[in-house]
């Protein structure tokens, strides 16, 4: 074994999966939503799901202020927002709008489903730990939804510095 830096170590950790996460943006009167790299289940009982969002990101802001958001797993139909949602900043522009994504609403809080997903969580936020610069949102799950059919788009890592995706049908 060699040392090597922790940034190289972290990006060995591939393949890895990938979530949306759906927020509320009240000075828009508008979704909005990003990729996050990190994610995991932490609790069954409650349930609850977390995500870690850097401290800059408008997501960060958002949740914060409306105490809740949606957490979707796409599927391999959903590579084609991966670009858009993991590069622009929703104060900017209007992500769902720009893509065409589809949604619908979801039942216990103000925000959408991304319907081609294959989870999504309508979370709570349970607890905001801070942790360097990123913060963990933990959310109390109100509502799970699942596409049975569809697979799991993964990260696999970076070829000729692209990002390349693989959707996993287990």
């Amino acid at each position: 074994m060699k040392i090597i830096s922790p940034q190289d170590a972290f990006s060995k950790l591939k393949p890895e999966s990938t979530v949306f996460v759906i927020s509320f943006d009240s000075a828009n009167n508008r979704p909005s939503g990003m990729v996050a790299g990190w994610s995991m289940k932490c609790s069954t009982d409650p349930y609850l799901y977390a995500v870690a969002i850097w401290k800059e990101n408008y997501t960060y802001k958002l949740i914060q202020e409306s105490k809740e958001f949606v957490v979707a797993v796409p599927s391999g139909k959903m590579e084609k927002y991966i670009d858009l949602f993991g590069t622009k900043h929703g104060n900017e522009i209007d992500k769902f709008l720009e893509s065409g994504i589809l949604t619908e609403q979801a039942k216990y809080i103000q925000l959408p489903l991304l319907k081609e997903a294959v989870i999504n969580f309508e979370c709570k936020l349970e607890k905001m730990i801070e942790v360097g610069d990123h913060a963990i949102f933990v959310g109390h799950i109100l509502a799970s939804y699942a596409n049975t059919e569809e697979g799991v788009l993964l990260n696999m890592g970076k070829s000729n510095g692209k990002r390349v995706f693989q959707e996993f049908k287990g």
